[in-house]
């Protein structure tokens, strides 16, 4: 085993009269451990290599005023005066205790009360059985009162010290479960000379790196260190040698044994004028780990910093102070600001216009409820509409999504303002459609009035010549004068047709329920009255609705006159009326199996005057459909047609539910 010299007895300090054979080399460490526990006049630690503090006894407590849990784990330079600690005397301590085994210093250190008295200690070495430094053994004396005392007493206390200096190898043997810590200290420790060569190596150094001393020596510095941080490393070494007592601290990576790269913290201390050290001192540790978890975090904030900066809205972050912590590239240009220049700037000390706004309100309520808010607001200095998506944080802070929708806005007051102007120029429209129309049905009054009279006088004489003359003219003059009386009765119910839709732009809609299988009975009675030939009326049940009961009937009618009409040349006429099912409308339809027609002609079918049938073929006037559909798109309806020539037609038309409020 490998120890060092110990200043104090401690076999003076336990008890003259104790047995010396209870210290011998076979007690157990829990025996130790009580000894050294029961002195109180003298503080007995050990320390890692580093200086922190690793054991307490009772001793200790009473000189420094620690408890054992209040400094296990702290830093010995609590005890020096900030004087010391300015120069780093602990270090130089040591230090010199490193390179000499032992170290003897006096001078005022701190107690926990913060009261200072003077201090004799020793600093010792303590290596393991296989030459690993694991710690060092303090022994610290509260000599204060014992130097104004005369020459006996510090004989007597030169005595006591010898006595422990005697024994403190018997301590040390007995912390070697306080070596094992310092053996897995992740930490390394490195002392060079002035060429920067190594003189000391602990074990912990080739444990990080791999290389033991002698595959270590000799290496050039572009052998070990990665070759990007060459160049840093000799600028740091000549900071080093530039810089006497003053600890240096840098990061680079230097190769491990097996090839690979491995980042390391060094902190180093040039003690080379000292001349008690004589050398720079280099603590360093693997932080490997670490620099590959600060890239990959690194990795994953650039995602996230470029999916914000790709989104089309601006994007903020505030602290529960409203400070900025983040905005994104898209908020700067909304703002007509640098987004880092925002960085932990309060928010309405950027844009004091804003307080008291509605964009201030919705920031505070959705922090003081903890809600999601959205609003619009408008910005007058930089004449821009924003809509804020704010989603309130956990720790009190908000992230808002800031949208541009000053073009949507600008958008919406021009079509607001197209509309006021087209409403304008409907009403004034309307008026002159009302004045047009009512003209128009005056003149179709007056039309229908003074065609009338000539028209009866045709018919009232043609009908005299028939009556008078019939046995008297030749067959073509009988065909002529009941071609005459055909035309005029016509013509009659043309002006009829034409008065009626003309009427139709001015009737109000009188609304009802209306029992559509009723109504459909009735009609479908009313176009075959004068037929010589009945078809067959297939009616199935017709769910109601709500419509003006007389204009619908006109629909029916006409409908069912057609289909009549148009089936009448066929072989067994068959006429089926029904609806089809429909959430937003009712739909009602008339099928027959009459002549049909071409489906590229249906753009013509529902207009004035519009035949598609010569009128030697069928009668008609042209004015029956363009009626229905009149009356259909009064009742904001539709109608449409489906056909092929000689396969019938079916006729549809629709009625909104919105119109069946009281079903």
């Amino acid at each position: 085993m490998l120890y060092n010299h110990l200043t104090p007895n401690l076999f003076f300090v336990l008890n003259q009269d104790i047995d010396r054979s209870v210290l011998s080399h076979s007690f157990d460490e829990k025996l130790f451990r009580l000894l050294v526990a029961s002195i109180s006049d003298y503080a007995i630690f050990m320390v890692d290599p580093n200086g922190y503090i690793m054991s307490w006894n009772q001793g200790a407590q009473n000189i420094h005023g620690y408890t054992e849990d209040e400094i296990i784990g702290q830093h010995l330079s609590a005890f020096y005066t900030s004087i010391d600690n300015k120069t780093n005397e602990w270090s130089k301590n040591l230090s010199i205790a490193l390179k000499n085994n032992v170290c003897n210093t006096q001078g005022w250190r701190v107690r926990k009360d913060g009261s200072v008295f003077w201090a004799s200690g020793t600093f010792t070495t303590i290596y393991n059985d296989t030459g690993h430094l694991v710690g060092f053994a303090k022994i610290t004396r509260d000599i204060t009162t014992q130097k104004q005392k005369d020459e006996q007493k510090e004989e007597r206390h030169a005595e006591l010290e010898k006595k422990l200096e005697e024994n403190t190898e018997q301590i040390i043997a007995n912390e070697i479960r306080f070596r094992k810590l310092i053996e897995n200290s992740h930490d390394g420790i490195v002392l060079l000379d002035r060429n920067l060569n190594i003189n000391f190596r602990s074990k912990s150094a080739a444990r990080i790196n791999g290389w033991s001393d002698g595959e270590r020596a000799g290496r050039e510095l572009d052998d070990t260190v990665h070759p990007q941080d060459v160049l840093k490393v000799k600028k740091l070494f000549s900071q080093v040698l530039a810089s006497p007592g003053k600890p240096i601290i840098s990061i680079y990576r230097t190769k491990h044994k097996k090839g690979h790269y491995i980042w390391i913290e060094s902190q180093f201390i040039n003690w080379l004028n000292d001349v008690n050290i004589q050398a720079i001192v280099c603590n360093f540790r693997d932080i490997t780990a670490r620099i590959k978890s600060e890239e990959e975090v690194k990795i994953k904030n650039d995602q996230i910093e470029n999916i914000l900066n790709s989104i089309a809205d601006g994007f903020i972050a505030l602290d529960k102070n409203f400070c900025y912590t983040y905005a994104n590239k898209r908020i700067g240009e909304i703002m007509r600001r640098d987004p880092k220049q925002l960085i932990g700037k309060y928010i309405w000390t950027e844009f004091p216009d804003v307080i008291d706004s509605d964009t201030y309100r919705a920031f505070n309520k959705a922090v003081s409820q903890k809600e999601y808010v959205c609003n619009e607001d408008y910005y007058a200095p930089l004449n821009l509409w924003q809509e804020n998506h704010i989603y309130p944080m956990p720790d009190g802070g908000l992230t808002v999504f800031v949208r541009d929708i000053s073009a949507r806005k600008t958008a919406e007051i021009e079509i607001k303002q197209l509309n006021e102007n087209l409403e304008k120029k409907v009403a004034e429209r309307t008026v002159q459609l009302e004045a047009a129309n009512q003209e128009l049905e005056s003149f179709s009054y007056s039309v229908s009035h003074d065609l009338r009279a000539p028209l009866r006088a045709i018919n009232g004489y043609a009908m005299m010549l028939k009556e008078d003359f019939e046995d008297k003219l030749s067959a073509e003059g009988n065909r002529v004068i009941n071609t005459i009386i055909t035309n005029a009765r016509l013509m009659g119910q043309l002006i009829d047709d034409l008065l009626a839709f003309s009427r139709m732009s001015r009737k109000e809609m009188v609304a009802m329920k209306v029992d559509m299988d009723a109504l459909v009975r009735v009609c479908a009675r009313e176009a075959i009255q004068h037929q010589s030939s009945l078809p067959e009326i297939i009616i199935h049940k017709l769910p109601p609705c709500h419509g003006d009961f007389n204009l619908l009937r006109q629909v029916l009618l006409n409908l069912l006159g057609n289909a009549v009409k148009y089936s009448s040349k066929a072989e067994h006429p068959v006429i089926e009326i029904g609806s089809i099912k429909d959430s937003e409308k009712r739909i009602y339809y008339v099928r027959d199996n009459g002549v049909g027609f071409d489906m590229k002609y249906t753009k013509k079918l529902f207009g004035v005057f519009q035949r598609l049938h010569s009128a030697q073929e069928f009668e008609g006037t042209g004015v029956g459909l363009a009626l229905a559909k009149r009356i259909i798109t009064k009742h904001d309806g539709h109608i449409w047609a489906e056909s092929a020539p000689g396969a019938g037609a079916i006729f549809y038309f629709s009625i909104p539910i919105k119109l069946n409020r009281n079903e």
